[in-house]
């Protein structure tokens, strides 16, 4: 068994107490909320590692459909996403910028889906801004042709860039927390679960019904922190 204080300086204090409540019992409390946190953001997993790879893959194999790169002359990778000059915003110009120098500092090979691999999940998330629309001169006018093109399952009236921006922004906030060891617990994680499984299936909708399926959050959740009380109190003292 641990001694409470030696969890408390391992994890810190501050982060230790983000798992309280004013009606806790005691510390084993806490505790409890911590361990059913790691199991939540572990559950969520499946799904946020799909989101991000399928609609980064979808985003970038139809953007390449859409932008003429017969005109474009390139940097490093015969990509519009090198082209030169940039069609992208300073802040996705500066992101592929990092990604090559970060696959350079790999000593990998410069190709295209290392490239795309590299790129962060806010990058492409990034492609759904108003920067990215047909009105946007020297922009690669991905908007509103990549809606169609590339979320065929959208459901009628929910296709404009500004929709899917907005639903794809919150679960890219949650990626985030999930992955920076964050707290989730004390979110409709319910409701987030469906936005993801939703987005998933405005392109593959038998992949997002395969997850539903599979997914091992809604047991977590039904049991609550409550069911992790004893565990919480076999590895504290």
């Amino acid at each position: 068994m641990l001694p409470i204080e030696g969890l408390r300086s391992a994890l810190s204090a501050e982060r230790l107490n983000a798992y309280a409540l004013p009606d806790d019992t005691d510390e084993v409390d806490r505790v409890a909320r911590y361990l059913w946190n790691l199991a939540l953001c572990s559950a969520l997993q499946p799904a946020l590692h799909t989101l991000e790879i399928t609609v980064r893959n979808r985003l970038f194999d139809i953007s390449r459909r859409i932008v003429d790169e017969t005109k474009l002359s390139f940097d490093k990778v015969p990509c519009w996403l090198d082209a030169r000059p940039s069609l992208l915003a300073d802040r996705e110009r500066d992101a592929v910028e990092k990604a090559k120098a970060t696959i350079v500092k790999r000593r990998r090979p410069m190709t295209e889906g290392r490239r795309v691999s590299v790129l962060g999940f806010g990058f492409w998330v990034s492609l759904c801004r108003t920067p990215y629309e047909q009105g946007r001169a020297g922009g690669p006018r991905l908007w509103p042709e990549l809606a169609t093109r590339g979320f065929p399952h959208l459901p009628k009236g929910q296709g404009t860039r500004s929709q899917i921006f907005h639903a794809l922004d919150p679960l890219r906030d949650l990626r985030n927390r999930v992955s920076h060891h964050e707290a989730v617990w004390d979110r409709r994680l319910d409701r987030y679960h469906r936005e993801i499984l939703d987005v998933i299936a405005w392109i593959n909708p038998d992949l997002a019904t395969t997850l539903e399926e599979h997914s091992p959050l809604p047991e977590l959740l039904d049991r609550g922190v409550a069911g992790f009380r004893a565990r919480a109190e076999a590895i504290i003292k």
